[in-house]
């Protein structure tokens, strides 16, 4: 079997480059257009293997490997890279070796590229209870307790918020620092960082 794929001629390499060259720039094309982008085959199965990385920091990454994309994607690069090198002296089967890596390659980072576009497409809500133990400024003033509620800046999930506060105790000026304690009636209860 190996040795049938690595006897794939210059011709073979070409044909699968242009055909899948054609799928990738269509498929192009029609995103730009927004046609094809809500289009499910089976809703079982959605045409995706999730591949979870779990790093050291806590931090974890899915990607969507074998994706539509990311198969043309795989095989537009695997087609070029071996119709390029089948005009060297190379070996055939050396050939379909650095072919089919250059093709993983480009899965992966088309993979990567659509894990990214993802994360910033996420919708921007927020869980305020993130917020509990940061420091932050007062925006708008705090009045003391139970009399009114003021504005504090703080950043949550890296990004910069502007939230209802409450003191835990007595009033806060503009700009002075506050620390977050905890959460009343989904606002930031705060005291003052002396």
């Amino acid at each position: 079997m190996i040795a049938i794929l690595a006897a794939l001629t210059t011709n073979a390499y070409f044909y699968i480059a242009i055909a899948f060259t054609t799928f990738f720039v269509l498929q192009g094309v029609f995103s730009l257009f927004g046609i094809g982008d809500n289009f499910e085959i089976d809703s079982d199965f959605d045409g995706d293997l999730d591949t979870h990385f779990d790093l050291s920091d806590g931090v974890s990454m899915t990607l969507h490997l074998f994706s539509i994309r990311g198969i043309i994607a795989f095989f537009v690069m695997f087609g070029w890279t071996g119709y390029f090198l089948t005009n060297s002296d190379m070996n055939g089967f050396l050939v379909f070796i650095i072919s089919f890596i250059a093709g993983g390659i480009m899965l992966f980072l088309v993979s990567l590229i659509y894990f990214l576009m993802g994360k910033l497409s996420q919708n921007g809500t927020i869980d305020i209870r993130n917020a509990i133990g940061k420091t932050g400024s007062v925006y708008n003033a705090i009045p003391e307790r139970n009399q009114g509620t003021g504005k504090v800046q703080i950043i949550v999930g890296e990004t910069l918020h502007t939230l209802d506060a409450i003191s835990k105790d007595k009033s806060i000026k503009t700009g002075q620092q506050v620390k977050v304690v905890g959460i009343n009636n989904y606002m930031l209860e705060v005291e003052e960082i002396d």
